[in-house]
């Protein structure tokens, strides 16, 4: 099974971006998704929301969307879009690693299917990089121990150009590929991608299309709560140097109506820890990291009506909501300060509806998102099916065939749906399907 693996590189290394975006991405004989599936960020030109200026923005002749949102019935497949993404972030990230026969952790083929069972899972992702501001094409092959096939081309003066192509162990290189060849191929695996081998080589364009998965291109699929630890520890050592991004995590739990006037953060001092002698060293630095800072959340104090002073409340005493709220907040106002892609599994998970709208709001803002940043979010919450929040190009529906393969499509691929309709009580009539079929449920009690 693919490996999920935390990490925090994305929020932790940053450089100065002006813009990341996501332009498509194809799908293809992963989990449940057996035929071609493609998420795309361009806007429709079959419908107008007007009423929706900053819900989009124009890159060139393309019109990109802000965000995407994905609803489904449990087991559609909506989880595993997401973790498409995960998986092409994490090879890339990871694959030099691999040792010689290794298995691909991300290699997930469809299951319910004999013949794609053991064929090859396949990404394909057209994106642009701050850099160049260039469209690149990145597309992968890989089976169980080998990648099959795998491309980078980009458009220089809008015309499709090759940088490699590496096809059954044979890699072809394009004119415009400048830097070592020969040191990486004789140093790579069949199990290793090409573009994370080549990442410490320093190659104009390949670089760039490196940095673009590991910095600024951030994947949530995980729930639970070391998850959630593991994020505010990591933004509390941020918060120590960076008064800004301080500033405008408090600015939300303020907003967020959460009663917290103020927060602090201070570094506990290993030396100040007291273990027996019989504790494994493995075991106290992972004791010291866990508990490294403090977080105290600072409440107005009352006596009679009267403000008289401050009550300090330690982070666990805080509810799931509130601490979710700091774990996804400080992800996303990351991502808005990048001008990164954020991909998160439940967004809505621990949060009220209103919460919701008010995180998603801030990708939508003109103010709060000058650089573009893209969101992708499944939820259930069909209160978020707004007219007012989402254009119908941004509606996306994962369902299942009969033969158990996920597909997806959007609202706006639905004929004679106006953007004045009541969209979510439209989709849990059952209109837009993607909701499951219940039947009548009889117990033996």
């Amino acid at each position: 099974m693919f490996i999920i693996v935390f990490c925090i590189i994305f929020a932790m290394n940053k450089v100065n971006p002006n813009l990341n975006m996501i332009l498509s991405f194809k799908v293809e004989n992963f989990r449940s998704i057996k035929d071609p599936l493609i998420l795309d960020f361009t806007e429709s030109n079959r419908i107008k929301e007007d009423h929706l200026p900053y819900n989009s923005f124009k890159e060139g002749k393309n019109s990109l969307l802000k965000s995407l949102i994905l609803y489904g019935r449990n087991a559609s497949g909506k989880s595993n879009v997401l973790m498409a993404f995960k998986a092409l972030t994490y090879m890339i990230e990871n694959s030099s690693d691999y040792k010689v026969d290794q298995s691909i952790d991300a290699y997930e083929p469809f299951r319910f299917d004999k013949k794609k069972s053991k064929e090859s899972v396949n990404f394909s992702i057209d994106f642009i990089v701050p850099e160049s501001k260039y469209r690149f094409n990145y597309t992968i092959k890989y089976l169980e121990k080998e990648i099959s096939y795998e491309s980078l081309h980009f458009y220089p003066e809008g015309v499709k150009s090759k940088l490699f192509i590496r096809n059954k162990g044979k890699i072809n290189y394009g004119e415009y590929y400048k830097g070592s060849k020969k040191a990486i191929e004789d140093n790579l695996l069949n199990n290793q991608l090409f573009i994370s081998k080549a990442a410490s080589s320093k190659i104009k364009y390949l670089s760039e299309v490196y940095l673009f998965f590991t910095r600024y291109f951030y994947v949530s699929t995980i729930h639970d709560t070391e998850y959630d630890k593991t994020v505010i520890r990591a933004f509390s050592e941020m918060m120590l140097s960076d008064n800004k991004l301080r500033s405008n995590i408090l600015k939300l739990l303020k907003a967020a109506d959460t009663n917290i006037a103020d927060f602090d953060i201070s570094k506990n001092d290993s030396d100040n820890f007291k273990f027996p002698e019989n504790i494994p060293d493995e075991i106290k630095e992972n004791f010291i990291e866990r508990y490294k800072y403090n977080v105290k959340t600072n409440h107005k104090l009352f006596d009679n009506d009267k403000e008289i002073g401050q009550e300090y409340l330690d982070l666990e005493e805080e509810s799931f909501g509130t601490k979710k709220l700091l774990t996804i907040g400080s992800l996303i106002i990351s991502t808005l300060e990048d001008g990164g892609v954020i991909v998160i599994d439940e967004l809505d998970k621990g949060l009220h509806p209103l919460l919701s709208k008010m995180l998603i709001k801030l990708f939508h803002s003109k103010e709060n998102n000058p650089k573009n940043a893209q969101l992708i979010f499944a939820t259930h919450d069909s209160t978020l099916l707004d007219n007012d929040l989402f254009r119908r190009d941004q509606i996306c529906f994962v369902d299942k065939e009969f033969e158990g393969g996920s597909i997806l499509y959007k609202l706006s691929d639905i004929k004679g749906v106006r953007k004045d309709v009541p969209i979510d009580r439209w989709y849990l009539s059952g209109r837009y399907r993607a909701i499951p079929v219940l039947s009548e449920l009889n117990l033996e009690l």
